[in-house]
């Protein structure tokens, strides 16, 4: 089957494709018997299908219909608000995601990059805007596929955010962040750090709390397959160098501790076959391909980097890593591939690999830590490379009768081990959880998580608040809109000074 063709048929039948886990999959029978599992007000609390929600068509990709579909710009100001919004919260909560203009696209992943943003003042919530990020492609109203390579400025810009520095920035998978104006989503340009950025930006860089030093990377089909690079707090870009690696894999994320960086490089390569880039998709799982972790230094030399295979496996997101001794220890949401002959999105499991790094080789002991199927992880920032014993995770539904979706939000206790679960059904849904602290000394898992709601009764979204310490009551506020937000990917909370 030809692979454009292919695509589509995966968006049409996803449970025989491996999306019935999905990316992040959860249902109600998902509970892994350890506590938690809240409803958040039981059966009689969630939202009915009324005679007007438009049913599931199974001969159309996923990504192309429901809450997936795309919507056009808007400004609002008149924002309902049921709850009480914490008074302390000042700023923008912003989410990228992917936006095809035609309502079309090769994959979910592939449409051009549009922010969400909510402006809160003082608890009182002030507008909502959507606007695209106005990328070159989406400038000349071309795909990724229309040019000869992405890169550089040619990029969709739809996968993640970050603030650093005073700047707002957008990024995508490959290519030049695009720099955004907090105050109105409005795009500043494309940045590459004042002329340093020499090769890409990859979509989850990591602050470390202790230095605020940026520490980021950016991965390609051809040499520098994969560099590392480090910006001060200032933004001045003042380290970056390749990483030598065998082949040219999807990496998607890495992770820090106090003193190392850890890449994690899995057999899902680039197609290099013109031919096939030219569907726009492309990645593809092979057997043959690397599986393993290295560790190296953090702020480098990469010439330090040391490797230990493992058992094959695909991890988009990585949820933490510290160092315990001589043992980095890092957390992922792992499946079994990606991209392959099991499907394209399978379920994800909370994993760690505890990698010891006192002998003159690194040794591996990796140990499953949650049976829920569930991925987009979200923890403390200000604990970004140390322990951390709470974290926050987007579930999915992929056995609904709406196909592979985004389902509710999960507290994850990492020493206790239980589970403290928003599962609003089927009428529902959540995306990616952010948690802000309650303040600048607040304890970890002190504070509120923040979720884009999707309302399938009514068609429209709502800006779900929640007590990070109790998600399973579900939201304390909500702010409506009388619009959707689709499911996307990863935002931020940019507070103001």
């Amino acid at each position: 089957m030809e692979r454009r063709a292919f695509l589509r048929a995966l968006g049409t039948s996803g449970v025989a494709l491996g999306l019935g886990g999905g990316l992040a999959a959860c249902s109600g029978d998902g509970d892994d018997g350890r506590g938690g599992g809240g409803s958040g007000g039981g059966d009689a609390a969630r939202p009915r299908a009324a005679a007007s929600v438009k049913p599931y068509d199974p001969d159309v990709p996923f990504w192309e219909q429901g809450n997936y579909a795309s919507v056009e710009e808007t400004d609002i100001t008149d924002l309902e608000v049921t709850g009480s919004i914490p008074p302390d919260l000042t700023g923008l909560y912003a989410r990228v995601g992917s936006n095809p203009p035609t309502g079309k696209a090769a994959f979910w992943f592939l449409g051009d990059g549009m922010v969400h943003g909510l402006r809160i003042d003082r608890g009182k919530a002030q507008w909502y805007r959507s606007r695209y990020v106005q990328t070159t492609p989406h400038k000349d109203g071309k795909e990724l596929s229309d040019y000869t390579a992405p890169g550089h400025d040619v990029n969709q810009s739809n996968v993640a955010m970050v603030h650093h520095a005073g700047r707002f920035l957008s990024m995508g998978e490959v290519g030049w962040p695009y720099e955004l104006s907090p105050a109105d989503l409005s795009t500043v340009g494309a940045y590459d750090f004042d002329g340093k950025l020499a090769t890409w930006m990859t979509a989850h860089p990591k602050i470390d709390p202790a230095t605020g030093r940026m520490h980021f990377f950016g991965y390609w089909f051809a040499d520098p397959m994969l560099t590392y690079h480090v910006a001060e707090p200032d933004g001045r870009l003042v380290h970056s160098e390749p990483v030598d690696v065998p082949a040219a894999t999807m990496i998607h994320d890495f992770a820090v501790t106090d003193r190392d960086v850890v890449f994690w490089q899995a057999p899902v390569m680039f197609e290099l076959e013109p031919e096939l880039l030219a569907t726009g998709f492309p990645f593809v799982w092979d057997d043959n391909g690397p599986s393993r972790v290295g560790v190296m230094p953090l702020g480098g030399p990469a010439s330090e980097i040391r490797w230990v295979e493992v058992e094959p496996f695909m991890a988009f997101h990585g949820f933490n890593a510290h160092r315990d001794g001589d043992e980095v220890v890092v957390q992922v949401h792992k499946q079994t591939s990606a991209f392959g002959p099991e499907g394209y999105l399978l379920p994800s499991y909370l994993s760690e690999w505890r990698i010891d790094t006192s002998g003159p080789q690194l040794t591996v002991k990796e140990s499953q830590l949650s049976d829920v199927y569930q991925d987009m992880p979200m923890i403390d920032r200000r604990l970004v490379g140390r322990p951390v014993r709470h974290g926050w995770c987007t579930t999915v539904d992929g056995k609904g009768p709406w196909g592979f979706e985004f389902a509710g939000l999960n507290h994850v206790d990492l020493q206790s081990g239980r589970d403290d679960r928003w599962e609003p059904g089927e009428m529902e849904r959540a995306g990616e959880p952010f948690y802000i602290p309650a303040g600048a000394d607040a304890a970890e898992g002190e504070g509120w998580v923040m979720s884009w709601l999707y309302d399938r009764t009514t068609d429209t979204s709502s800006l779900g608040v929640f007590d990070a310490g109790d998600i399973a009551a579900g939201p304390t506020a909500r702010v409506k809109l009388p619009v959707r937000v689709p499911y996307g990917f990863h935002g931020l909370w940019i507070p103001d000074a």
